[in-house]
């Protein structure tokens, strides 16, 4: 009986080995941004207030402000707030569309945290509505929670990669 034959050691450099962990590491990401994108870009066509009706003690209408879409509001005189979140949206879905297939430094991931965050903080503090404040549709809710489980695995995604870059920084 012969001995069984050894596997030779293996030995890698260091930066192919980075490069094969920051692979792995977003793909397995890749796999949250792309649903992310794809239902950020189709709320955008939801409402995102609830119409505003105010009526006076004797039970008239009295001010009626409807909202529409980010697009409907972006469009009227004092949209600027919905422009901006117009910019941010797009932004958002085209990083989020990066990251579903490559995304090996943080700085994609930490564009989608921002935006997703700046996106959050705008639909909870409704800017540019006016007083009485309105309330989230269905479709605001669910932009507020998306918005916020892309700034959360952003984040997720950007520290792994950032600390990562840092070793291999100090490596080599």
């Amino acid at each position: 009986m012969s001995a069984p034959e050894q596997q030779p050691h293996v030995l890698v450099e260091w930066a192919q080995y980075v490069a094969v962990v920051r692979g792995s590491m977003s793909d397995r990401y890749a796999r949250f941004y792309a649903p992310l994108a794809i239902g950020s870009a189709a709320l955008a066509f939801l409402p995102l207030f609830e119409d505003v009706v105010v009526r006076d003690a004797e039970g008239n209408v009295e001010l009626t402000t409807r909202y529409g879409t980010v697009f409907d509001m972006a469009g009227r005189p004092g949209g600027g707030p919905a422009v901006i979140g117009v910019l941010l949206l797009g932004v958002l879905v085209a990083a989020l569309t990066y990251a579903a297939f490559r995304a090996r430094t943080a700085l994609v991931p930490g564009v989608i945290a921002a935006c997703a965050g700046l996106i959050a903080l705008m639909l909870a503090t409704k800017p540019g509505t006016g007083t009485p404040t309105p309330d989230l549709t269905d479709g605001g809710v669910a932009g507020l929670v998306l918005a916020l489980c892309a700034a959360a695995l952003g984040i997720a995604h950007a520290i792994p990669l950032s600390m990562l870059k840092r070793a291999a920084g100090n490596r080599l």
